[in-house]
């Protein structure tokens, strides 16, 4: 079962000076492929699964805009290697087990005030990689009408290693670089949370099933962000930093229904509400996160051994007003997925 999901966000700033800001138009196409096979046994089914399970910022802003000091580019991209086993112990009961390999790189980028010494911006900039490992559990109860779904994934710890530059240094300051420009090793981490999740659907009819889930995010890992720079510049004002995060733990919650017009065709809806776990005191234009509402739709098709699935959800997160040291004004956000994905069994 693979396939590939377009996702474009937009974010409009306006502050309270009266300037404002619209972020970049950007389509990302984070995509997903599922094996699994019983590899000839009764109970016991082997899976492969590969996917993007965060996706945090991705926002580019205008490098002579109001947010420039604090962001001009903020992106995470993740993608993750997760095979499993499950368990069918009784008819009604299943277990699963499964290992997760995770890839992260992220990106950071900003312009650098340089009025003071008579000068135009310079621009930072933060790009590096890593990985870590976690793994998943699962539990399944089947009724003749419901079913009902346990999960937990644990936390991964992901060490970075790369590279953070600065360019169009002013000439006062250039002596303390010795050139224009600056280019260090560096090295972050980030603790990706873990998740509990909780997830019921039952058979209204032979055609309908309504499904509803939540799921606690453990977002309150992301506690700081510490970056180590290996050539630090003291002088200059470079040297290793500590960024308080101070994120909290999320709720997501979701509902929706899948009717079976036919054997072939199914009509498919839901509703999900997110709550944001950035506060106030740290929110930064990089990542301007909101409490969410999504609609989805979604179509499947079905014949013989193929399955064919397409959807839509459009995201919409709740006007946020923040002041602090970074940004004061308001903050609006929407967000469009489109996916479709296609299945074979044998």
């Amino acid at each position: 079962y693979a396939g590939v999901t377009a996702v474009s966000l937009s974010t409009v700033y306006a502050a309270a000076s009266g300037d404002t800001a619209r972020t970049e138009f950007q389509i990302f196409y984070p995509p997903h492929l599922y094996i699994s096979s019983d590899v000839g046994t009764q109970d016991f089914v082997f899976g492969l699964g590969l996917y993007s399970p965060f996706g945090i910022g991705g926002r580019k802003w205008d490098p002579a805009g109001p947010t420039r000091y604090a962001s001009v580019e903020s992106s995470i991209a993740t993608f993750s290697v997760n095979p499993t086993i499950a368990w069918r112990t009784s008819p009604a009961f299943s277990l699963a087990f499964g290992i997760d390999y995770m890839r992260s790189d992220i990106k950071m980028k900003r312009m650098v005030d340089q009025s003071m010494v008579g000068a135009g911006d310079a621009t930072t900039e933060l790009e590096a990689d890593g990985d870590g490992w976690g793994y998943n559990l699962g539990v399944l109860i089947r009724g003749e009408q419901s079913r009902i779904g346990l999960a937990y994934r644990s936390a991964i710890n992901v060490n970075y290693r790369g590279d953070m530059s600065i360019d169009g240094i002013a000439p006062a300051l250039q002596p303390l670089f010795g050139s224009s420009s600056y280019k260090s090793e560096v090295t972050t981490k980030n603790r990706f949370p873990e998740i509990y999740s909780l997830g019921v659907s039952y058979l209204l009819s032979t055609r309908l099933v309504i499904a509803a889930d939540a799921e606690l995010v453990r977002w309150s890992s992301f506690k700081n962000m510490e970056v180590n720079i290996a050539q630090e510049v003291p002088a200059a004002g470079v040297t290793g930093t500590s960024m308080p995060l101070d994120w909290k733990d999320s709720w997501q919650f979701k509902i929706g229904a899948e009717y079976h017009m036919s054997d072939t065709v199914a009509l498919r809806a839901g509703y999900a509400f997110l709550n944001t776990p950035a506060p106030d005191h740290t929110f930064e234009p990089g990542n301007p996160d909101a409490d969410q509402h999504h609609v989805s739709v979604g179509l499947g098709y079905q014949v013989a051994n193929w399955r064919i699935d397409g959807f839509y959800d459009f995201g919409i997160y709740q006007d946020r007003t923040v002041q602090n040291a970074v940004v004061d004004g308001k903050f609006s956000n929407t967000i469009h997925y489109l996916g479709a994905s296609a299945g074979r069994t044998f």
